[in-house]
């Protein structure tokens, strides 16, 4: 792109391989199949595997997840195009900068039917494919999976959805109770099949019923066709204090059944007739009560997702598809303090620029191709993805793509980083480059209440977790967790990023929104 200078070569992939012996990719006998699942505000730290793992999930382990990092790459600085999902996953599934439309933040810039989606670019190659689990892309002409080239979906279009009420007769119930006050933004009900038939679910659980629904594409024949599976699981997502009581019980909490029938409905199940639901969501989603068994309930939602993954996996080795499979795994952003996620050692959480918002952890695994058993450490981004996958499956991505292909860091024929630089925007004043070890931001913060664990238990703690206002410089690779502003001490650092910034910005839509009120200060 025009805006970025040519790339210092600061950061490493740590592969494990010598220059002089790199491995390129073994050639393919028939094109391989693809299942990309995206995980939803995931904690940087909460997959066992990594050494910042905190002790619960080194306890409980994610064993499925464990294995693609063993069979594959697992990418330290992968970050999502925004700190948020929607922008995030329009970025992911065009290869693009998604501001390039106008699509800053939520309810700006739907999918636009002039993009050339990746399951559009794969149709092309002979391609079937099956959109599984959350949809939510600001809207936009393309905006249904089947508008924007997939085959088939089961899923919601929807920012969230409930994970046990998922038939027609839990909304009825709803409705009812509710007496004719809205429902706010609860989604319970039927999930949606194709163009729209509902199918409803009783004593289900969504990440349960999207594994399945996996497994069944994994397994149907296709006339020799190669498959594409996205599977958008929406957990970790709130509202995580509802669980299915199977996985409750594995972390040690006594589950709540719901009953639709009940006289009362009490926590965690919202009742209509108690209280609105924006009080209910204020309290529960965020944080205006701690709940001392949200991490819990949490890690339930996690090892549930793993469990799903471990299965598709089992379904893969079964049928002998393993070896010529791709997988991606990704969060589609940084954990968010409101489900009591861990982003441990990143500073900040979902909605902010700070590391813990837009730094996700991805994994890629092609056991029958590529390398196994590393960590790149290179900046790369999501949107690297769609050229990637392109290029396993044997053809390029097209020219406008802001994405690169990571088959060079894959196999050990690039050492550098993927990108010289990388541009966040929200708003005129609220923004983010990196480049290098060197991240530079214009913000307004987020007030976001912080918590601490005691004793398996969540505690809130005194201080807020606010980011920086105003203008702030950071030397990643010595303070990852964002603690010393050296904006004064580079002058010269920040006036380049900032030219790099504002060329970039140039080649986008103009963010129109008016940019977030400053935080009012308190009165001393």
């Amino acid at each position: 792109m025009k805006y970025i200078k040519q790339a210092s070569m600061i950061l490493l992939c740590s592969m494990g391989l010598l220059l002089s012996n790199m491995v390129t990719a073994k050639p393919l006998t028939s094109k391989p199949n693809l299942i990309i699942i995206v995980a939803d505000d995931l904690g940087y730290a909460d997959l066992s595997f990594l050494e910042q793992a905190p002790a619960d999930v080194k306890t409980l382990r994610t064993p499925a997840i464990d294995r693609l990092a063993r069979e594959g790459t697992f990418f330290s600085n992968a970050y999502a195009t925004a700190p948020i999902c929607s922008p995030s996953r329009c970025g992911l599934i065009t290869g693009r900068y998604q501001q390039r439309w106008g699509n800053y933040w939520y309810g700006q810039g739907g999918l636009p039917s002039e993009e050339t989606t990746l399951p559009q670019a794969l149709k092309r190659l002979g391609y079937h494919s099956k959109k599984i689990g959350k949809t939510h892309l600001n809207g936009g002409p393309a905006r249904h999976p089947l508008d924007h080239g997939f085959d088939e979906f089961l899923g919601f279009q929807s920012h969230t959805w409930d994970y046990i009420r998922l038939s027609q007769k839990d909304l009825d119930a709803y409705r009812q109770r509710a007496e004719g006050k809205p429902l706010g933004m609860l989604y319970v009900g039927p999930l949606q099949k194709d163009r729209g038939e509902p199918v409803s679910y009783e004593n289900e659980f969504t990440t349960d019923v999207f594994t399945d629904e996996a497994i069944e594409f994994i397994r149907r024949d296709r006339d020799n066709k190669p498959f594409y599976i996205e599977l958008e699981y929406n957990a970790v997502h709130m509202p995580t204090y509802v669980t299915h009581e199977t996985w409750a019980r594995k972390v040690g909490i006594d589950p709540t059944p719901w009953d639709r029938n009940a006289e009362a409905w009490t926590f965690p199940y919202w009742d209509p007739r108690k209280e609105s639901w924006g009080s209910w969501h204020k309290q529960w989603g965020h944080l205006g009560k701690v709940d001392p068994l949200g991490r819990k309930r949490y890690l339930s939602h996690l090892i549930a997702m793993d469990s799903g993954i471990g299965q598709i996996l089992d379904a893969l080795d079964k049928t002998d598809q393993r070896d010529n499979t791709i997988i991606v795994f990704v969060s589609d952003n940084g954990g968010t303090i409101n489900t009591y996620s861990n982003n441990t050692p990143l500073r900040g959480y979902k909605y902010m620029f700070g590391e813990g918002g837009i730094r996700v952890p991805m994994l890629i695994s092609f056991p029958g191709r590529l390398p196994q058993g590393q960590t790149c450490n290179a900046l790369v981004s999501a949107m690297d993805i769609y050229p990637t996958v392109m290029e396993l499956a044997g053809r390029a991505g097209h020219s406008k793509l802001d994405g690169k292909t990571l088959v060079p860091l894959l196999t050990g024929q690039q050492t550098g980083d993927n990108h010289a630089a990388l541009c966040w925007a929200r708003g005129p004043k609220n923004w983010t480059i990196r480049k290098g070890p060197w991240k530079l931001g214009h913000q307004i913060g987020w007030n976001h209440l912080n918590f601490k664990i005691v004793d398996g238990l969540c505690v809130r703690d005194t201080d807020d977790s606010l980011y920086p206002d105003g203008t702030v410089l950071f030397n990643l690779k010595d303070d990852i967790g964002e603690t010393t502003n050296l904006a004064d001490r580079h002058p010269e650092i920040v006036e380049e990023l900032t030219e790099l910034y504002e060329e970039w910005h140039r080649e986008m839509v103009r963010d129109k929104a008016s940019r977030p009120k400053k935080p009012k200060r308190k009165q001393k």
